[in-house]
């Protein structure tokens, strides 16, 4: 009833950030675009990429169902676990994505784990399943740097801060194609990183779909978790579907986080202080309505208690 009395509030679930990305402010990004708008002069958005690490889970999550009144534990039937496979992705600032780099788990690898995925994709193992120098060395030099050097002119490459993602290699062989090295920085991600923002959640909700669908069928039930030779499959698939808003969706993520078209002002309206401050206001707001409401229900209740003291003594 108060949320109705007071349309100005509505009730919005609000992400989880860390205190070191909440201490993100104005000063930090406006020092990276001040050296971004250098770096970016007169370099169209073809030649303007970022990459991200990312993983796709073996889990399809939770779903909404309908059950009977009263049911305290509702369950489904699914297979699941733990386990996730680690992908490379790499798209430019005018919507194009480069092939997919996927790094399995394992000791050793397996032709049938490369067998019918997407197109020119490569593929690698570590112990850990991440990405280590030597892995990122691999993606740069034998999938990316050959896209790279195709265009004439300068060419920019955005990504994260990670020491695991650089090495004297990768620097010499962006010195001797022309490429600018662009390090994003730390704990803004959120902000400034394009897959991040834009890209990696439809992709994950469309894994989830595969995922919940193979699962249901007959072969999936029979697995605990997705076979290595079925990934590439899924994969496949799930890179088919995201063709449809792929390419816009890598654009607004670019636009969204201001590197193309530059704005910074993309980013300043969205960090954390000012979301704090208008927070801030809305509960300041909520105190004083509160504090007016029971004010007044306390006035209520006196003059109440007076008028019935006056019938007694009368």
């Amino acid at each position: 009833m108060f949320l109705k009395r007071h349309p100005q509030l509505t009730q919005r679930i609000a992400q989880n950030i860390s205190h070191a990305r909440a201490a993100t402010d104005e000063d930090i990004i406006n020092n990276f675009f001040d050296h971004l708008e250098v770096e970016l002069r007169d370099i169209p958005p073809s030649n303007v990429w970022n990459y991200d690490e990312t993983n796709l889970v073996d889990d399809p999550g939770l779903s909404k169902i309908i059950t009977k009144r009263g049911t305290k534990y509702p369950e489904r039937i699914r297979n699941s676990s733990k386990a996730c496979t680690s992908l490379m992705v790499c798209g430019n600032a005018e919507g194009k994505l480069a092939p997919l780099y996927i790094n399995y788990k394992a000791k050793k690898m397996w032709d049938t784990w490369t067998e019918n995925g997407p197109l020119n994709a490569r593929y690698n193992q570590t112990c850990s399943g991440w990405f280590d120098y030597k892995i990122f060395e691999d993606w740069f030099l034998r999938l990316l740097l050959p896209i790279l050097k195709e265009p004439e002119g300068p060419k920019v490459i955005i990504g994260d801060n990670l020491s695991s993602h650089l090495n004297l290699q990768v620097i010499q062989e962006c010195e001797a194609n022309n490429v600018r090295f662009i390090a994003l920085p730390p704990n803004t991600t959120h902000l400034l990183q394009p897959l991040d923002v834009a890209f990696f959640r439809p992709m994950k909700e469309k894994w989830r779909r595969i995922l919940n669908e193979w699962k249901e069928g007959a072969h999936g039930s029979r697995f605990s978790s997705v076979p290595k030779d079925e990934f590439p499959r899924l994969l496949k698939e799930l890179m088919n579907k995201l063709e449809e808003r792929g390419t816009q969706n890598l654009q607004s993520g670019f636009r969204k986080t201001g590197i193309h078209p530059l704005n910074r002002q993309e980013v300043l309206n969205r960090i954390c202080s000012r979301v704090v401050t208008a927070n801030n206001e809305i509960a300041q707001a909520v105190s004083e309505t509160f504090i007016e409401h029971l004010s007044k229900t306390r006035a209520d209740a006196t003059k109440t208690s007076v008028n019935n003291r006056s019938c007694i003594f009368k």
